[in-house]
């Protein structure tokens, strides 16, 4: 796998309140990877510096798509493929299954080509072999669905990256299973998807790494196989932290934080 997304040195302080401290990561095409932490270790910080929508304190490094990027935009950030989907899903409930999949292509030119919007999001539903009414309003659709949508709509736009924000949040177990299935299906194709959940057993099921971050701090990047559900409990709470580490990496070859920290 190549390295998508590189990150180093990514400080970022608010203020007084040093939300993220020294983080280095990269995140790979064709790979889950899990940002696991407690609510305030700075995920949604570090979120929107990958998205441009923050930028970092001075001497951070970003290295998106083979090109250095001193001043990372939201703009530039879409362009290069990084898509973002919230809890809320940003979608137009008054708008159809297609109209939103296809929404941001609307500006290309100065009239709108119905069919042509259509065949977008059809293929953007192929591709992950999902099946939506494509005329239905969104207002119509279960969260599920929803969030299928919203998926649709970020391939729509080439997407290379894509960040799930608790994407499981409101869903029913079937229906997490299913996003799952989508989510793996998005990685088969080369598309990194950025995982965040607080449902570890899902966190553990879905991904090849985890990165805990504790106290705007990196711990480390471990991958999924060598770690137990109760094993990342801990990395993210700190309780028997030292302990810990030591028994996960022990007779092993790495160290905490390899693997692109």
């Amino acid at each position: 796998m190549e390295t998508f997304l590189s990150l180093r040195h990514i400080n970022k302080t608010f203020h007084a309140t040093r939300a993220l401290r020294d983080v280095s990561l990269d995140f790979m095409s064709g790979e889950v990877h899990c940002l696991a932490g407690q609510n305030g270790c700075g995920k949604s910080t570090l979120i929107k510096i990958m998205s441009g929508v923050y930028r970092p304190d001075e001497g951070a490094e970003i290295t998106l798509g083979g090109k250095n990027w001193s001043k990372l935009t939201p703009a530039a950030s879409v362009a290069q493929g990084i898509q973002v989907i919230y809890q809320d899903l940003s979608l137009f409930p008054n708008l159809s299954v297609w109209e939103n999949i296809a929404v941001n292509h609307y500006h290309h030119g100065l009239f709108v080509n119905r069919r042509r919007l259509r065949e977008v999001a059809q293929a953007a539903m192929t591709s992950i072999n999902v099946t939506l009414p494509l005329d239905t309003l969104v207002s119509e659709l279960s969260i599920a669905r929803c969030q299928l949508v919203a998926i649709c709509r970020a391939l729509a736009q080439d997407a290379r990256l894509i960040v799930m924000d608790e994407p499981t949040a409101s869903l029913t177990h079937q229906e997490v299973q299913g996003l799952l299935q989508v989510v793996h299906q998005l990685r088969e194709r080369g598309i990194c998807v950025v995982f965040v959940s607080h449902r570890l057993e899902e966190v553990m099921e879905v991904s090849d790494r985890i990165s805990v971050l504790k106290d705007g701090e990196l711990v480390g990047t471990f991958p999924a196989a060598e770690m137990t559900t109760k094993q990342l409990s801990f990395l993210m709470t700190g309780q028997e932290f030292e302990y810990q580490v030591r028994e996960l990496w022990q007779g092993k070859s790495s160290t905490p934080g390899a693997g692109g920290a």
